[in-house]
């Protein structure tokens, strides 16, 4: 299948004469059959590159191409013009919107029809002045997109038609929103997996607990044993973010931290040297291998 010419020279559909021929004279240095003498496939592209310059360098033909593409007329009806461009915006999202997704707005630099000539190019019998003749003029427009539950920073959500638009009345191409997701000040993402740390106190690490924790999309409840350790990590089912390719929701993962009581008085203070005694405990008993050093 014949590729589209603006692409083959990595050119936008209203680059002008100069630009078009820099692009060329690029690519021609690059697959030139005097360098790339047996490459057949170097041959095919500058061949394909020749062409593409051929039709674009000429403002008859160009203007027939953009009208017509490469089709073959013959009796059938004209088709309109070609297919405009995708456009690219970056996005910057909030950690919120992507838990249940959100609609947001997005300011666009497109290329949309001219005004001016009904995005034919012609005013008054003449070249439409205001679009230079291409039918279509560069705007800055607000175009509303929707983001999916579970979108990640480095994602692409296409938009179809919010591109730029066609010459000459020719469709427009997509828009692709490329997606950057905030970090959260509590929660931490790991793909569709969440991770937080929540403290929790000395006396609910001994007694064992059952509190109430953060979640992305609300609150959960975390059952917390006797004897729970600093650092150790629990796993909530399903309470993480929505997986963007597929059904289904990640976990959440919640690392205890235990928070130890501090400025003690006289009172407090005799009665945790009471709890030492009724529960005395040699938490170190296996370093005494180790004391000689490493040997």
């Amino acid at each position: 299948m014949r590729r589209d010419y603006y692409a083959v020279l990595g050119v936008v559909a209203t680059a002008g004469p100069r630009e078009v021929r820099q692009a060329f004279r690029r690519l021609a240095r690059q697959y030139s059959p005097d360098v790339n003498f047996w490459d057949a496939q170097a041959r095919a592209l500058f061949e394909e590159i020749s062409e593409a310059y051929r039709v674009l360098s000429d403002p008859a033909a160009r203007t027939m191409y953009d009208r017509f593409g490469t089709a073959v007329l013959g009796d059938a009806a004209l088709p309109a013009g070609r297919r405009g461009e995708d456009a690219h915006v970056a996005v910057e999202l909030e950690f919120a919107q992507v838990v249940r997704g959100a609609r947001t707005r997005v300011d666009v630099q497109r290329f949309s029809p001219c005004a001016a000539c009904g995005a034919s190019g012609q005013a008054a019998g003449a070249r439409c002045a205001a679009c230079a003749g291409r039918g279509v003029r560069q705007r800055l427009e607000a175009v509303d997109v929707e983001i999916p539950a579970g979108a990640d920073t480095g994602a692409q959500i296409r938009v179809a038609g919010e591109g730029h638009a066609g010459p000459f009345g020719g469709p427009r191409g997509d828009l692709v929103v490329s997606t950057r997701v905030r970090e959260h000040p509590f929660f931490r993402r790991k793909g569709e997996s969440v991770h937080c740390e929540v403290p929790i106190s000395v006396w609910e690490v001994l007694l064992g607990a059952r509190i109430r924790v953060p979640t992305p999309a609300g609150e959960a409840v975390l059952v917390v044993p006797p004897g729970a350790t600093g650092g150790q990590v629990f796993r909530l089912r399903g309470q993480g973010l929505p997986r963007l390719a597929g059904e289904g929701t990640g976990d959440l993962y919640v690392t205890i931290g235990i928070e130890v009581p501090t400025g003690l008085d006289a009172r407090t203070h005799d009665l945790v040297r009471q709890l030492e005694r009724l529960m005395p405990m040699e938490p170190r008993a296996t370093l005494a291998r180790f004391r000689g050093g490493a040997a």
